[in-house]
């Protein structure tokens, strides 16, 4: 593990900051350089952004503080640290479709790419978990495994969801966002194709963490529990458009 990148004196640079901040960063890009695709201006595009960064900030902090009982403290540190992914993407998503409303912008068409960017971005993040050693596996046999947190053969389960997140982006960008720009697909398949494909993909990885996160319930984690209530509202809400006018 690398949990330190860079020491300057008594300053250290965390690895896990500056992927963190890498991904977003180049998921920030890919976004801005399709917002001709959005039909965006250029301060629109950035709006956009920073409500959706701004409510994933917000959302996921919440939602750590909810699964993870004592945690919730006024400090600088515990800003830094200690977030729950699913209550970002809720966040993000709840302040985007706000700003939206409220100028009168297409919520669907922009989140379609907006995910894609997420999907790019967090792809590039969960390496930095790695780095620090957080969000760790259980113990595995396979060739493959590392030694974190006290045992010399862990899966890499941030490796597993890293990848599977680019693969993901992958997916979107070369299959399902053409389709919804030539109209065979309707808008709003980008954002039910992202919903489903990351909740599969975090349900199957929670199996092998062996990190703490926060209180089971009938043998699913709380991101589990999440992960089938956004699949159940997006199965839902894909039936629901489908009905005939």
């Amino acid at each position: 593990m690398l949990p330190v990148l860079l020491r300057l004196g008594s300053l250290e640079v965390s690895t896990y900051g500056v992927l963190v901040a890498l991904g977003w960063y180049l998921g920030v890009r890919w976004l801005v350089s399709r917002r001709a695709d959005m039909g965006l201006s250029e301060n629109a595009i950035w709006d956009i952004v920073y409500w959706c960064f701004g409510g994933a900030f917000v959302g996921g902090k919440v939602m750590y503080f909810l699964v993870t009982p004592g945690s919730f403290v006024f400090t600088v540190e515990a800003l830094r640290y200690g977030f729950v992914f699913y209550g970002g993407l809720i966040g993000g998503l709840a302040a985007g479709f706000y700003h939206a409303w409220r100028h009168r912008l297409p919520f669907l068409k922009l989140a379609d790419w907006c995910m894609a960017a997420l999907a790019l971005g967090h792809g590039i993040g969960r390496f930095g978990c790695l780095a620090a050693g957080c969000c760790y596996g259980r113990h595995t046999d396979l060739p493959w495994g590392i030694s974190m947190a006290g045992d010399p053969s862990r899966h890499p389960t941030q490796v597993y969801e890293a990848v599977l997140n680019l693969v993901l982006f992958g997916v979107l960008v070369r299959f399902v966002l053409p389709r919804v720009a030539d109209k065979r697909w309707r808008e709003g398949a980008g954002l039910a194709s992202y919903v489903l494909g990351y909740a599969a993909l975090r349900f199957a990885v929670e199996f092998l963490r062996g990190d703490d996160r926060g209180a089971f319930v009938l043998g699913l984690s709380p991101s589990q529990w999440v992960a089938l209530a956004a699949s159940a509202a997006t199965a839902a809400a894909i039936a629901f458009r489908r009905k005939p006018s």
